[in-house]
């Protein structure tokens, strides 16, 4: 009964065909399996965004600061600013997806208030996305909406953070194809990142950590690449370590002062289109 099991394909047998290349190798051959939207930059041609436009959960919010709020939001607004942000990508020739979070509580109202912040949810490689484990309770959950749109758009989840680790998209740069620096703080902590360092070691990328500073919420509000060998820093509060590995990689650091554009309203948030 084997001997005739064998005969077929489905039984290891003639007409089998082993997967035996990479999935990096798949996504770059661009068949149709998955999505050809691979990262291992910063600053090179921006092609794709995922933006989520907050919608009438945000009305809801009756203390800011409980859901990591600043102030309240007016809804009509920030809607408004949304459709600029996307004609502005698209503009460009950048293709613009959305987060539809109904398909995944069709019967809740959503009580998520922080999807707007996108960059924060997972983290692209040239084998997949990464996705985050969020550092505060008040974000747990937003994980899937994130997972669940990638799907949609065929990119492959290489990992999910998990255990007790802890990793925001925000913490994690591309300084080249081959290095990626990390940073530590109270929404990305050392598990996250030894989980982090096992995902890249087989695409042969190496993560460097760094300490962030007090009062910043992630490594990208103090460190921008925005070309090849160049950086926009906030060398006041940047960490010796993160100046020193940048010299060592010959990036030129354009040094962005502490004014309150860049302390009190993100100018340090940018998103780099290209070189």
């Amino acid at each position: 009964m084997i001997d005739e099991l064998t005969k077929h394909a489905a039984y290891h047998g003639p007409g089998w065909r082993p997967r035996t290349v990479t999935l990096a190798s798949e996504i770059a051959a661009d068949t149709g399996i998955w999505s050809a939207n691979r990262v291992d930059s910063e600053y090179k041609r921006l092609k794709a965004v995922l933006l989520y436009c907050p919608g009438p959960e945000v009305n809801d919010i009756k203390q800011p600061n409980a859901v990591q709020h600043v102030a309240r939001i007016n809804t009509e607004l920030i809607a408004g600013e949304f459709h600029r942000l996307a004609e502005v990508y698209r503009s460009f020739g950048v293709s613009v997806h959305f987060i539809q979070p109904d398909g995944l509580q069709p019967e809740k109202r959503l009580d998520k208030y922080n999807l707007m912040f996108g960059r924060d949810l997972f983290f692209n490689t040239r084998e997949g996305a990464v996705i985050a484990r969020m550092g505060s309770t008040i974000r747990a959950g937003e994980e899937k909406f994130a997972a669940h749109a990638l799907a949609q758009l065929s990119m492959p989840i290489n990992r999910t953070i998990g255990g007790a680790g802890l990793f925001e998209g925000a913490d994690a740069l591309w300084l080249d194809p081959m290095t990626v620096v990390f940073g530590l703080g109270p929404r990305s902590n050392r598990d996250g990142l030894t989980q982090l360092r096992e995902i890249m070691r087989p695409q042969g990328v190496e993560v460097l950590d760094v300490e962030l500073p007090a009062g910043t919420q992630h490594l990208l509000g103090i460190l921008q690449i925005v070309d090849e060998k160049l950086a926009m820093v906030r060398t006041q509060i940047a960490s010796k370590r993160l100046i020193d590995i940048l010299k060592g990689k010959g990036i030129a650091i354009i040094d962005v002062a502490e004014s309150e554009q860049v302390q009190l309203r993100q100018g340090m948030n940018t998103v780099t289109l290209g070189p």
